[in-house]
């Protein structure tokens, strides 16, 4: 019974000891994960009045209606391979991929403790160009950032979108 017991003992110390002793994933293992991201809540702060005349905080349901209603389950993957570093966005309306499209580079403008800074081109702007966001949570199972957009400087309201992702299936 001793030796069971010391058995069962020295199996547990040495699960404990070994996970311990694993190196936790970089940003970029995190942010490069094989099932990519896709979008599951979108808010505005002020609330945004989107190109049909509706105002909404809460982007989900009112910018993510009809035309729109399939980017919900397009699925966003930040590659890093022999290509390069690269944003690919696969469409999936009815549950099949049907389009991949590389929307660009990303990279990692800051990376410290206080606040971590990436620069790629939203899915969600039909700009060519590249923006900088603050990712504000990134871990396992989601991806979240916060972008400024000031679209009349003139006018002077400046948007806050808060974009957050879950891991695709």
């Amino acid at each position: 019974m001793k030796k069971v017991i010391l058995s069962v003992t020295v199996l547990a110390l040495a699960v404990v000891v070994f996970s311990a002793c694993q190196e936790p994933k970089t940003n970029e293992q995190l942010l490069t994960q094989k099932k990519g991201w896709v979008l599951s809540k979108a808010t505005s702060t002020p609330a945004y009045t989107n190109s049909n005349g509706l105002t909404d905080a809460d982007l989900s349901k009112s910018w993510y209606y009809g035309d729109y209603a399939c980017e919900l389950n397009d699925i966003l993957y930040f590659k890093s391979d022999a290509d390069g570093k690269r944003t690919v966005l696969a469409s999936s309306c009815d549950g099949n991929i049907k389009q991949r499209e590389t929307l660009g580079k990303w990279s990692f403008e800051k990376e410290d403790v206080d606040e971590i800074l990436l620069k790629f081109r939203l899915p969600f702007f039909d700009e060519d160009e590249e923006d900088i966001v603050t990712v504000t949570d990134l871990d396992e199972k989601s991806f979240e950032f916060t972008y400024r957009w000031t679209p009349d400087p003139e006018e002077g309201t400046i948007y806050t979108f808060r974009m957050t992702y879950v891991l695709g299936k």
